[in-house]
């Protein structure tokens, strides 16, 4: 997958193919504008206000205490951009195909990772000092009171809810697991989700301490504060108690270094009991492609602007599916298996077992 400039008529689809447009300009300020407007709307309520009901741009900045210009103009933009329609009357509404994902009411929403992607502009901003020096943003060392971590826990929150239920039910537990360790679990979604499959099972998630405060609260209203629990900790020194069915990894290996991974899954092993899982789940990179294929077809595009941007953000990078396996295998765990799913498109769950 990956973003494309595509003209609105045939004069500007020809231009496009004669390559008549400077299209890294339009890419440069296109795609920072595009974003900037959607997290802008969400962030200011103009999402949720259009998500529930029609109204028109004047009334939605009275309503919000917004300046009513700024206001109609990034209307303006989001009607330009597909995202809501504006009836004869002059009211303007969220798109029925964005209401599923933006509207707040909505099961599978993703407003809050919008919100949450507004953290994003300043560290792209810095990617050339990335680049020059090698410094990552390490975001992950803010204090545990910064409004940060609500915004990036919450927005994980909303993609984890989409993809949480196919997990639990792809993942193969021991028979009469009753512990799970959620290794860097945060919002707790994934235990939460495995609990209430499985009624003997408890979960403790490990976790810094900006992102427990906001996970308690999350499990707490979800009403699974007795089943799922809560751990400080930083997930490349602390010890895991022991005894646990399963393990999960979920979306933490790629804030990891290569040297930094093999201690982990060896602390994950020695926390298992004999015949307990180890899960992953996380984005992978491409396999080197043989030379011969080489320069023939062009690159994940999501797969490799992750890469960046994980490198940007926790100078890690996202790992191939065989460094994973050669580091279970280090570990002891047997080869790991490769579960499949439509639901979680661009990351890959891996199923390992301890034999001893």
């Amino acid at each position: 997958m990956r973003l494309a400039l595509r003209g609105d008529n045939t004069l500007e689809r020809a231009a496009l193919r004669a390559n008549l447009v400077p299209t890294p300009a339009a890419e440069a300020w296109g795609g920072m504008a595009a974003s900037g407007v959607l997290v802008a709307a969400v962030r200011t309520g103009v999402v949720a206000r259009l998500a529930s009901a029609p109204a028109r741009t004047e009334d939605i900045a009275r309503d919000l205490c917004l300046a009513p210009t700024p206001t109609r103009l990034l209307v303006d933009c989001l009607i330009a951009a597909g995202h809501a329609r504006r009836a004869r009357d002059g009211t303007v509404r969220l798109a029925r195909r964005d209401r599923r994902w933006l509207d707040p009411e909505s099961e599978v929403g993703v407003a809050r990772f919008v919100n949450a992607c507004g953290d994003y502009f300043d560290w792209w901003r810095d990617l050339d000092r990335l680049i020059e020096t090698g410094a990552s943003v390490e975001h992950h060392e803010r204090a545990p009171d910064d409004p940060y971590w609500r915004r990036y826990v919450l927005g994980q929150l909303d993609l984890a809810r989409l993809s949480a239920p196919e997990v639990a039910r792809r993942l193969v537990l021991p028979s009469g697991a009753g512990s799970v360790l959620d290794v860097g679990g945060g919002h707790g979604w994934y235990s939460a989700t495995l609990c209430r499959r499985h009624a003997a099972l408890t979960a403790t998630v490990l976790d810094l301490p900006g992102s427990v405060r906001v996970g308690r609260e999350v499990i707490e209203a979800a009403g699974l504060a007795h089943r799922v629990t809560f751990a400080e900790g930083d997930a490349r020194f602390a010890e895991f108690p022991e005894g646990q069915d399963a393990v999960l990894c979920f979306n933490l290996l790629h804030h990891l270094t290569e040297s930094e991974i093999p201690a982990l899954l060896a602390r994950a092993a020695k926390a298992l009991k004999p015949g307990g899982t180890l899960a992953v789940l996380d984005a992978f990179a491409d396999p080197p492609r043989p030379a011969r294929l080489r320069g023939r077809a062009r690159a994940n595009a999501a797969a490799t602007h992750l890469a960046l941007f994980v490198r940007l953000t926790s100078g890690s990078t996202v790992h191939t599916p065989a460094e994973l396996q050669s580091w279970l295998r280090g570990a002891g765990f047997d080869p790991a298996r490769r579960v499949r799913s439509a639901r979680i498109p661009g990351l890959a769950l891996y199923q390992a077992c301890k034999s001893w």
